[in-house]
């Protein structure tokens, strides 16, 4: 018995191993919002792929939003891309912020991040 508990670590060791090789080299994964879960993570992935999507990412970082900045209102995701892409308005210090991008980019990225045109629902609250 103790032997089978030997083997399945090792498979699991050999998998893992395996899964981080076939990864392409020089990506990363942004992190996950707070309450934004693996859904958030996957959504984000798909942004960073995204050619429509890198271009509204561009346009916030040209603004100043910086990963990892939320909780001072200046967080790329939450501040200036979830708000474009979801139909929301961009702020900054509470005001509200004009981003200058092409609405038919605003349009492929929620196509491609959600999956429809149509604006993705607000989550619900906790």
């Amino acid at each position: 018995m103790k032997q089978l508990h030997y083997v399945a670590a090792a498979l699991m060791l050999f998998g893992a191993q395996a899964a981080l090789a076939q990864a392409p080299s020089g990506t990363t994964t942004p992190p996950a919002a707070p309450h934004g879960g693996t859904a958030g993570a996957a959504n984000r992935a798909a942004a960073t792929h995204t050619p429509a999507c890198q271009s509204v990412i561009g346009e916030c970082k040209t603004l100043g939003f910086i990963v990892g900045q939320a909780n001072k209102d200046n967080g790329l995701w939450k501040d200036c891309f979830d708000p474009v892409v979801k139909g929301g308005t961009p702020t900054r210090d509470g005001k509200p912020l004009n981003v200058p991008v092409n609405p038919s980019d605003v349009q492929a990225c929620r196509a491609a991040v959600f999956g429809s045109g149509q604006p993705a629902a607000a989550p619900a609250p906790h």
